[in-house]
């Protein structure tokens, strides 16, 4: 009878299933639904920009996007690679998101997991017209989008 109490008074761990940090990013201003295709990447390698990898591929008809950031660099880099829709023009923009990574503990029986606070975000200017940081801190479970972005009316 007594093996049978110890038995019951397990507990289970309750680790979050989406453990991973994704920045979000919201279209606001004139255009608010992406027409055109976007690709997005990043560097893979801070000391050789010239090795990426493709994070988004070919994207269209949506309002959003989330990006994963990284666990270790302070400055994330995202290249935004727009292909209009009629003309096939490529414009491209890079995007550089400084942050402060936090660790998160959850128990010793969880995956690692980091947490990030938004500093700055600069950008070149070519499709985007703005990003304003709209809610800076990054967890598993943010449902605010972090950047709203501007784009460009094709006019302009």
């Amino acid at each position: 009878m007594i093996a049978g109490l110890g038995l019951s008074a397990c507990s289970s761990i309750d680790c979050p299933l989406n453990n991973r940090t994704y920045a979000s990013f919201k279209l606001a201003g004139d255009v608010t639904k992406l027409v055109d295709t976007l690709t997005v990447s990043t560097t893979r390698n801070i000391d050789n920009p010239e090795e990426d990898t493709v994070l988004i591929n070919r994207l269209v008809d949506t309002d959003s996007l989330s990006l994963p950031m990284s666990y270790q660099r302070t400055e994330d880099i995202y290249i935004f690679t727009f292909v209009q829709k009629d003309t096939e023009l490529k414009t491209i923009d890079t995007l550089w998101v400084s942050k402060e990574n936090e660790p998160h503990f959850e128990s010793v029986d969880c995956n690692p997991v980091m947490f990030h606070t938004i500093k700055d975000v600069r950008f070149t200017q070519r499709a985007i017209d703005d990003i304003k940081v709209n809610y800076n801190k990054v967890t598993y479970n943010d449902a605010k989008a972090h950047f709203l972005i501007y784009l460009k009316n094709r006019g302009n």
